[in-house]
């Protein structure tokens, strides 16, 4: 693949000379659906490339055109715990969903646990038996990576402690189209 640099500018929403993202999230997803990321759901962008701009060099080698999106809708206990997160310790800092509401800034909070759910479904990529083969620094999480939602979905599994958490969740279900490398 290209410079993962040059390969990133494509998906990296218009900015000001301080580096602030300047477009609005519409715009951002017409001009990404339109042009390298025809196959992207408006929520995976807007919520991943346009609000996390500044995180989406993780997966660029996964090559993002090749995302494929189901919106599938699991039951609770089907939804997995830390085993899908890379890092343990993002996982760790979410999971106390009270303690995280006490702050009134912290609106994801406050909307899980009022609403049982999260506000837009978390993006998981379906990674059974490492079927990509692929490593990102570690290997990949299997049957599942989260690649997008961490917060979420560590609410979710603090909502499930709780005893509180709905019984049924919205996930994108990411899988990869083949390439001819």
């Amino acid at each position: 693949m290209e410079d993962i640099e040059s390969y990133l500018q494509q998906f990296d929403p218009f900015r000001d000379e301080n580096e602030e993202v300047t477009e609005e999230s519409h715009d951002y997803v017409k001009r990404m659906q339109a042009g390298p990321l025809p196959n992207w759901p408006d929520e995976p962008l807007i919520e991943w490339l346009h609000r996390h701009a500044q995180c989406i060099d993780r997966y660029a080698k996964l090559k993002y055109e090749r995302f494929q999106f189901q919106r599938q809708h699991w039951l609770l206990d089907q939804i997995p715990g830390c085993e899908a997160f890379d890092k343990k310790y993002f996982y760790d800092n979410f999971r106390d969903i009270k303690l995280r509401a006490e702050n009134p800034k912290d609106w994801l909070a406050h909307f899980m646990l009022e609403n049982g759910t999260w506000n837009t479904p978390i993006v998981l990529l379906d990674n059974e038996n490492n079927r990509y083969g692929l490593k990102i620094g570690e290997t990949l999480k299997q049957p599942y990576h989260l690649l997008e939602g961490h917060g979420r979905l560590s609410f979710l599994n603090g909502l499930r402690d709780l005893e509180c958490a709905k019984p049924g969740h919205d996930v994108w279900l990411v899988n990869l189209t083949k390439t001819d490398q």
